[in-house]
């Protein structure tokens, strides 16, 4: 590498001054640093120019016995060991003016006045060593040579910067990574070059590392400014942040005092527009909208019962009076897509949080009124929440508690929350005394009874909009006497009638339910018997109401136990509802009382499959999600939840769908074509019965199914993502009867 130089000392020289002049230029150009380093530093590079630039003048005319040759070796050389200590001086400055400014020092450091005095002391033996030969001299050929103080010249190029290193450790924590590396670099590269410098004569590698350095001083020193001003933007950015969020702050408790306001004056429920607005929020991330348009749901839904002409008021967001004009109206895509989101999200809000409406008749509304009342994409994610909610059991503590005591004047005047018959058994425990006589009563009768019934909110209904409201089914009334009137059953009996063995005022009842059959036993002090009831249909719901005429009833129990009825623990008293009685053909025919109660057996999917089945739905069929539905899964046995089971897809014939998961990736389409009419006449027909049919293509790990039921045309493309290949169908559903099931 020597010889390289060695070869090419001088055109390397040349360039390196262009360098160094160039740094000059930019840095004299510069406005990011301040006057007085950006000269500092201008002196440096210039400085390290010079000293290059005489060295290789005093290379180019060595040996030249010219005048000007004799002159221009002497006055280079000259320059060189001139310019050698001149560095120290300068770059000494520099670090003062580093400690002054980024140190925040006031006094200069002692060891930088010795080595700042140690730089001009530098400089004057270089002037005297130019007359006395102390450094160097000239032979008759105008040749240079090394004196006998050669040495000399290198004490203090070495030991300055090492002094000037000391101060730097000492005060390492003014300076930045980038400045820190800088000066380290300026101090120790010249210094080991120099060592190297004595043993390789002819060749300046020292003055060359010198522009170098100072190259690299100017190059860290705009790294060190461009650092600091990216952290001085980040501060600003972060205040900025800081400062919107708190007015964002400010604005949301406005809204909401605003809110609070509306709320009292509307008959709002407490906390509604609160929760519309994050429900608002909720579904629009679930579209994928940004996060300006999130929060513009969000606001609207805060502020929207205000009014438009009150929110058009607020000229920082005018969005507010505009879509609070739009929320409510009937879907249509003129209507603003967030005016959509809020009509969903106060709806939903609306009828979730009132405890006379069930969730089920909250989802079976959305369902039919999604693209007609709401935008179809916010309704499916309002229901897919309601799901969600009730999986988790977020409606299960909305539920009534059972009521301890009653009193009851007239029959039925006030009835206890309905408890639920069960498979399990439960038993049921109360006190009850007779309620003393109205005066002038001529007529006393006092007993207690239960009420046997079906409803949404587990309470025994009086009229009929709330009947009709909460698919209000009576069973039967049953009196402690064994007296029974029957209703809303296909059959009711009362057995094993015998003499009671409780103290007087103690009432028990044990309740058992298996399929559409249920047994009560009921025990006084007077009696105990069996009451024995066909219900409907096995998917109904029966509840147990106490309640009495003329008495008060106290201390009401239930005890649930983990005793499992079994099919011969009720006698069967009418014949078992069967609605697949029909032709069967490659799959058995399959009957389903309550959601995935039952599924078909398994079919593997091939490259091209088709599924012809019938479907009828049951008469209790009264949602419109009681219909069929396809399972898309594997298992190593074929069986649904069988060894290794994994759900890949569920799609429900009202076009209806579980969505990905993480075995699968899901995309779903559902239109309704031209023979769709409404909900009504689409549960019509399919309580009347209809064929259907199901298309499969298979390609690898990839299912794509579609098939098209009176007026709804559904497709869905599975991709599985472990890659399994073997992927199995199976046909299930709600209150629905499949039969005569054929593959091809």
């Amino acid at each position: 590498m020597f010889e390289f130089i060695r070869e090419h000392q001088l055109n390397i020289m040349l360039c390196l001054c262009a360098a160094s002049v160039t740094m000059a230029i930019m840095l004299f150009l510069t406005k990011f640093l301040s006057k007085r380093r950006k000269w500092i530093l201008i002196s440096m590079e210039l400085i390290a120019t010079f000293l290059l630039f005489f060295d290789r003048l005093a290379y180019i005319y060595s040996g030249d016995i010219s005048f000007t040759g004799y002159l221009m070796v002497r006055l280079s050389n000259f320059m060189v060991f001139f310019l050698t200590s001149s560095v120290i001086f300068c770059f000494n400055y520099y670090l003062i003016d580093l400690l002054n400014v980024e140190g925040g020092l006031s006094a200069i450091s002692r060891r930088l006045i010795f080595t700042g005095l140690s730089g001009i002391i530098g400089m004057l033996l270089a002037v005297i060593s130019a007359f006395t030969g102390f450094y160097y001299y000239f032979d008759a050929q105008n040749i240079y040579h090394r004196g006998p103080g050669f040495l000399v010249a290198y004490i203090i190029p070495v030991v300055c910067p090492l002094i000037q290193f000391s101060s730097i450790v000492k005060y390492r924590k003014c300076f930045s990574k980038f400045i820190g590396t800088a000066i380290t670099l300026y101090i120790f590269l010249p210094i080991v070059t120099g060592i190297v410098q004595i043993f390789t004569y002819g060749v300046s590698i020292v003055n060359m590392t010198m522009v170098i350095v100072s190259v690299f001083m100017y190059m860290f020193s705009y790294l060190d400014v461009n650092s600091a001003v990216e952290k001085a933007h980040e501060i600003e950015i972060q205040s900025f942040k800081d400062e919107q969020k708190k007015m964002k702050s400010i604005f949301e408790q406005a809204a909401a005092a605003i809110s609070i306001v509306v709320e009292k004056n509307n008959g709002n429920p407490k906390g509604h527009s609160e929760r519309t607005a994050n429900l608002a929020r909720e579904l629009a991330k679930k579209a994928g909208k940004s996060a300006g348009d999130c929060d513009k749901a969000y606001y609207t839904g805060f502020l929207c019962d205000a009014g438009a002409a009150s929110l058009s008021c607020i000229k920082a967001y005018p969005f507010l009076g505009e879509m609070a004009q739009n929320v409510g109206k009937p879907y249509s895509e003129a209507v603003p897509e967030i005016a959509r989101i809020i009509t969903v999200a106060k709806d939903f809000d609306r009828m979730i949080n009132d405890s006379s409406i069930p969730p089920f008749y909250v989802r079976d509304y959305f369902i039919r009124e999604s693209g007609r009342k709401y935008d179809p994409v916010y309704a499916k994610y309002a229901i897919q929440l309601l799901d969600l909610q009730t999986a988790s059991g977020v409606f299960e503590t909305a539920v009534e508690e059972l009521e301890t005591e009653l009193e009851c004047r007239a029959y039925r005047d006030s009835v206890s929350v309905g408890i639920d018959v069960l498979q399990n058994v439960t038993n049921i425990s109360f006190e009850c005394e007779a309620l003393p006589a109205d005066s002038g009563e001529e007529t006393y009768f006092s007993a207690p009874s239960i009420i046997l019934f079906d409803s949404s909110d587990r309470r025994v209904q009086k009229t009929n909009e709330t009947i009709n409201f909460h698919k209000y089914l009576e069973y039967g009334e049953v009196w402690f006497d064994s007296h029974f009137i029957s209703t809303g059953v296909r059959n009711m009996e009362v057995r094993n009638i015998a003499d009671g063995n409780l103290n007087p005022g103690i009432y028990k009842i044990t309740t058992r339910r298996y399929e559409d059959h249920i047994l009560i036993q009921m025990q006084s002090s007077e009696k105990k018997f069996d009451v024995i009831a066909a219900l409907p249909s096995a998917s109904k719901s029966v509840y147990l109401g106490i309640t009495g005429e003329n008495v008060h009833i106290k201390n009401i129990k239930i005890e649930p136990t983990d005793i499992i009825t079994s099919e011969n623990d009720i006698p069967r008293i009418a014949e078992k509802l069967n609605y697949i009685n029909r032709i069967e053909s490659d799959v058995p025919n399959v009957q389903i009382s309550k959601p995935l109660a039952e599924f078909t057996k398994g079919v593997e999917i091939k490259d091209i499959m088709k599924i012809y089945f019938h479907t009828q739905s049951l008469p209790d069929a009264n949602l419109v999600w009681h219909c069929p539905y396809i399972l898309l899964y594997y298992s190593d046995d074929g069986k649904v939840y069988g060894e290794n089971y994994r759900e890949y897809a569920m799609v429900k014939f009202d076009g209806e769908e579980n969505g990905s998961n993480e075995n699968a990736e899901n995309t779903f389409f559902m239109k309704k074509t031209e023979a769709f009419t409404n909900w009504t006449d689409w549960e019509d027909l399919n309580k009347a019965g209809y064929e259907c049919q199901i298309d499969f293509f298979k390609r690898g790990s990839e299912v794509t199914l579609r098939t098209l039921n009176k007026g709804i045309l559904i497709q869905n493309t599975t991709k599985v993502r472990d890659g399994t290949k073997q992927i199995y169908v199976a046909l299930t559903g709600d209150q629905v009867a499949l039969t005569d099931i054929r593959i091809r």
